[in-house]
């Protein structure tokens, strides 16, 4: 797996607050910042299938489309792009609600 640095900003993070873990990597983030803008900072736009098996990418970024729903500290589908980060946050992509039940069965 690469290391997921933050290549991707506007422009560089001037002061980082905390860290939060992305899919088990530790990523710098600041204080209210949304998990999705630090996603989209470490290239990362591919975030979950969707209950259908298709991959979901962010398309609104104002919490309208729910295309951008991950895990956040263990809870499935929490959209990224309204939840802020907070010191320590643990978020996984790539995981889906549905396929983890099915394969607990």
């Amino acid at each position: 797996m690469d290391d997921l640095k933050r290549q991707y900003d506007i422009q560089p993070l001037m002061q980082t607050d905390m860290s939060i873990l992305i899919n088990g990597q530790t990523v710098d983030a600041a204080r209210g910042e949304t998990v999705l803008s630090v996603l989209n900072s470490v290239g990362i736009r591919q975030l979950s299938p969707n209950d259908h098996g298709q991959i979901n990418g962010a398309y609104c970024g104002m919490g309208v489309c729910y295309c951008c729903l991950v895990n956040i500290d263990g809870r499935h589908k929490r959209r990224a792009c309204q939840t802020v980060v907070q010191p320590g946050m643990q978020v996984e992509t790539g995981t889906n609600r549905i396929a983890e039940q099915e394969l607990a069965l």
